[in-house]
């Protein structure tokens, strides 16, 4: 069985410790549900800190170290982190290596939930650190024997001179630095006022390009409100990936085609290609550039196009990354509808039915072979609190 064992900075080990205790391997199924909380509860206090992680299954044998900064709004999926990991961090392993340990991972997501026994962990005591010693009894037991300096004490000056002698001799030395000619000090001030004018040529221009480049860099908010999408990716490059899942959400697939043209990508030929309900491209540009960063909408996309296919398996594999709710409901549909049209057959086999149950039978088998047919060409409808929804 695969397990993980996280390990939490010493900055926020007190606010995590409800969650995660140390020392303690949780089971992979549950190791999302602990990832979300500790991720909700340092957004909340508005602190990010690193959580290591390490994934083992001695039976294989398997092991995987990584960490995850917490803290910054981050989906956490540990399917999707592992994959991003192996695919930015360990680079030079061979890819057969990635696959395998991924397949591995989600087989053990999708394996269902088999009791374990209780494991009682012993407490490791620590010995306290001896109590502390007072200063007050240390100096008793080891008195400091001081040195005493014998100070001499300022006798009076016989010979001393007046004060007012003093600050002329003070003033004359200080005034006899200053004794330049008169072409001494014109070349100074020529030269002082030759750097102030080349530091203010220099500084100017500067100053006044900053300027006028806020000026012309318009708002974010404006650009969005105007859709002027070659600006935002021009002077918001980061804000590209908000764009493209703002359109998602929105359905805005002129959007989409539009960001398309401005800076192509694979993510959105995948985008594009779903809603445009071209599920067979979606599957083929996905297996092409399986090693991409998807965001959860993205898996989900390409797990319904799976479902489309029939590939209930894969569907339920990318819903791991996805968590989808709705993806969820349209797989448990296509399986409980499946389920209905095999044994709808097997009952009709028999020799033993009434007209009447026959009929009613064959009714329901069409029925449920439509429904699947409505999968295939991406036209279905879930129930849903009592209400049907429609792709």
């Amino acid at each position: 069985m695969f397990t993980i064992r996280f390990e939490v900075e010493k900055n926020v080990r007190k606010l995590l410790r409800p969650i995660i205790k140390g020392g303690v391997d949780y089971e992979l199924r549950t190791c999302n549900t602990i990832l979300q909380e500790a991720e909700a509860i340092l957004l909340q206090q508005g602190i990010s800190s690193n959580l290591f992680y390490h994934i083992q299954e001695p039976s294989i044998p398997v092991s995987f170290r990584a960490s995850v900064m917490l803290g910054e709004g981050r989906p956490m999926n540990i399917l999707l982190l592992v994959n991003q990991t192996l695919n930015t961090v360990f680079t030079d392993k061979p890819e057969e290596e990635k696959r395998s340990l991924i397949h591995l991972l989600e087989q053990a997501f999708l394996e269902e939930v088999c009791p374990t026994p209780e494991i009682k962990l012993e407490k490791k005591v620590i010995p306290e650190s001896p109590p502390s010693v007072p200063i007050s009894e240390l100096q008793k037991e080891f008195p400091t024997t001081q040195t005493e300096e014998t100070i001499p004490k300022p006798t009076k000056q016989l010979n001393k001179r007046p004060k007012r002698r003093e600050w002329r001799a003070v003033i004359s030395r200080f005034s006899s630095f200053f004794m330049f000619s008169r072409k001494v000090w014109i070349v100074l001030a020529v030269a002082l006022v030759v750097t102030s004018s080349v530091v203010l040529f220099l500084l100017m221009p500067s100053e006044v390009s900053k300027t006028e480049a806020v000026k012309k860099t318009p708002s974010l908010e404006k650009l969005l409100k105007e859709e002027k999408l070659p600006e935002i990716a021009r002077y918001y490059p980061e804000e590209w990936e908000n764009v493209r899942l703002d359109y998602i959400h929105e359905a805005n697939i002129r959007g989409l085609q539009e960001m398309n043209q401005v800076k192509p990508s694979a993510l959105l030929d995948i985008d594009i290609a779903y809603f445009e309900k071209n599920y067979d491209q979606v599957v083929q540009l996905y297996e092409a550039k399986k090693a991409l960063k998807y965001a959860g909408i993205d898996y989900a996309f390409v797990g319904f196009s799976y479902l489309t296919k029939g590939n209930v398996k894969q569907a339920e594999v990318l819903n791991l990354y996805a968590e989808d709710p709705d993806l969820k409901a349209y797989i448990e549909d296509y399986k409980l509808t499946q389920s209905i049209v095999i044994e709808t057959k097997q009952v009709l086999k028999r020799n033993d039915l009434t007209n009447e149950l026959r009929t009613e039978l064959e009714t329901k088998l069409k029925e449920a072979e439509k429904h699947i047919q409505d999968y295939h060409q991406g036209k279905v409808e879930v129930k849903k609190d009592g209400e049907k929804e429609t792709l």
